[in-house]
């Protein structure tokens, strides 16, 4: 259950896209006989007053598939030419052109990227493309309002507040400052590809859409001032690149629908310098050396993954340097790699294989809560560049600077199945997947907890855990962690502990057993797909071991509180008042059981 102010913009949202899929679905159905009635996918798949990367994604097609085509030299750091991606796509409307995000220029013109299109085909005919400004989700005028506010910059909805620019924004600042609102107004880049076939393509119809580029791979300046994409690794001097990418950064180095809920399936097809190695994301299949040509007069590889599993956006894998990679298979049948920087000395390539070593057993321990591991393959990546985070690439963790931690290992493996399998519909759901990674720390240090006490050590650990966190200072409860800017999407306790707190809270209302049933049955339901903060609430409410209305209502306003609602509120509140029972706070039942507090 959300707050009323929140179910307002949803439902405005919903009567937006109910008018674009009524209008979609009428196009279709003449599209025959009238193909002007055709008409242009959208080029966002945010909704109507998002501020969260409001630019992203586009409509009028599902993506199905991506072969990913790298030619790539190492000591350049350039995609050479035969570079291509061929993105496999259905059309859930009548489409006389759709749109792609790539970025072709960054506002750092050293370290961000320097690509050119070459050109581009639809079902291997000749189409014609064009970049264009984004334009705010749902702009009444269409996707080429003549307004230039309707496509600026901004993280406030309006942009830059009311005496500046009456208009939602239309994609998120570049920073390169400490102020969140600095280029509040600024015009948004070009970063969107217009591909207009040579003939409409009808509703239901797969199509595939080919991309020629080459230049130079880079990273993405975000809203919160930091860097992500495709890094380049300079140890030793032009060692290839090193990529990890949430939250939009894939777009720094090839064509997609950049949203999360995009989740196409993958190959990766890489030809890169002799002596270097491809990892990405899933299953390698094959590696094939060629002989020296005009690109590369040493040879080359090819290198062949799949992944066969949809992959969100954000959780494309594909670095390429000299990197040492083993593989084995665990008694589950489950394919562990484990990659690392061949330039790291010898005692940290050793300290890291340590901890790297201990991935097998962390899924294993995981899946008892989760359910089964939702991949044939699991690894890790430990590249030189410093990114400045970790992430969860999907079945192949990256982590930055040359080492590994334990800790980190944990919360990221647990993203494999919250955030990778079951992917968050849209950036203000962030704090549900992040949220359960954190869960997955707190599990870890309880089971070391427990592995001298006993699962009594196991529960007070959690419960220790949770009442420190509910006593935190006010800082801890300000933001409300559904509603987030792209400047704190990342840092803070709204989008990791609060909500990682909140699951603790949840565990001890549903029942351990019940908890985890949950967590199994949103693994089931939902794998591979997406998942909005409605079904995810309704389907823990599913589980209370009392389902009354007033159960019901109080879990209700138990996510609310906890998801929804920044503090201090009007009302005084300082913090959320429903906990759960045996824990800090309000708890949830009466000495009855049930939850009616009259």
């Amino acid at each position: 259950m959300t707050g009323p102010a929140r179910l307002l913009i949803v439902a405005t949202s919903v009567t937006l896209a109910a008018s674009s899929v009524a209008g979609g679905i009428a196009a279709a159905n003449t599209a025959a006989a009238h193909p002007a009635r055709c008409s242009s996918g959208a080029h966002t798949l945010s909704h109507y007053g998002d501020q969260v990367y409001p630019e992203t994604g586009n409509g009028g097609y599902r993506s199905l598939h991506t072969d990913v085509h790298l030619v790539y030299d190492a000591p350049t750091n350039r995609f050479l030419a035969g570079t291509h991606v061929e993105l496999t796509d259905r059309a859930t409307q009548c489409l006389t052109d759709f749109s792609l995000d790539l970025e072709r220029t960054s506002a750092d013109p050293v370290a961000g990227p320097d690509l050119t299109v070459s050109s581009v085909s639809v079902n291997g005919q000749h189409a014609r493309f064009r970049f264009v400004q984004p334009t705010y989700p749902g702009d009444p005028k269409g996707q080429d309002d003549p307004d230039p506010r309707a496509h600026q910059a901004g993280q406030q909805n309006p942009v830059g507040g009311p005496l500046h620019n009456p208009l939602p924004p239309a994609c998120e600042p570049q920073l390169t400052g400490d102020s969140p609102n600095a280029q509040d107004g600024q015009p948004c880049p070009a970063n969107k590809l217009v591909v207009i076939p040579s003939r409409p393509i009808r509703t239901g119809a797969t199509f595939v859409v080919t991309v020629y580029y080459k230049g130079r791979p880079g990273t993405h300046l975000d809203g919160d001032g930091s860097t992500e994409g495709w890094f380049r690794s300079t140890t030793p001097a032009g060692d290839g690149g090193f990529v990890t990418t949430e939250p939009v950064g894939t777009q720094a180095w090839m064509p997609l629908n950049n949203h999360p809920s995009a989740k196409p399936t993958y190959d990766f097809y890489d030809t890169v310098n002799a002596g270097r190695t491809a990892i990405a994301n899933g299953i390698l299949l094959s590696r094939r050396h060629n002989q020296p040509d005009a690109r590369f007069p040493a040879g080359s590889t090819t290198w062949h993954w799949r992944m066969a599993s949809p992959t969100a956006s954000y959780l494309v894998e594909n670095s390429i340097g000299s990197y040492d990679l083993t593989e084995r298979t665990a008694a589950n049948g489950i394919r562990f790699y484990q990659a690392q920087s061949s330039s790291l000395s010898p005692a940290q390539k050793k300290a890291n294989r340590a901890i790297m070593a201990e991935q097998p057993d962390i899924t294993a321990f995981q899946s008892h809560f989760n359910g089964p591991f939702p991949f044939s393959s699991n690894g890790i990546l430990i590249g030189t560049p410093d990114a400045g985070f970790e992430e969860e690439m999907q079945a192949m963790i990256t982590f930055a600077s040359g080492s590994i931690d334990l800790d980190t290992l944990y919360h990221e493996n647990m993203h494999q199945w919250w955030g990778d399998n079951v992917t968050e519909a849209n950036y203000d759901l962030t704090f549900f997947k992040e949220g359960m990674a954190t869960l997955g720390e707190y599990l870890f240090d309880a089971r070391t907890a427990g592995a001298s006490g006993g699962p009594a050590a196991f529960q007070a650990s959690l419960v220790k855990r949770f009442n420190a966190n509910y006593a935190r200072p006010a800082a801890f409860w300000r933001n409300a962690p559904s509603k987030p800017t792209a400047y704190n999407l990342f840092s803070g306790s709204s989008t990791y502990a609060r909500p990682g707190t909140a699951y603790l809270a949840l565990r001890q209302i549903l029942g351990t057993s019940r908890f985890n049933q949950a967590l199994q049955q949103i693994q089931r339901q939902y794998g591979g797909a997406t998942i909005d903060e409605r079904q995810f609430e309704a389907a823990f409410a599913r589980w209370l071991p009392n389902r009354s209305e007033d159960c019901r209502d109080k879990l209700g306003q138990f996510f609310t509180q906890w998801f929804d609602t920044g503090y201090p509120t009007a009302s005084g509140a300082t913090k959320p008042s429903i906990t759960g029972p045996g824990l800090a706070g309000g708890g949830f039942y009466d000495e009855d059981g049930d939850c009616d507090d009259d």
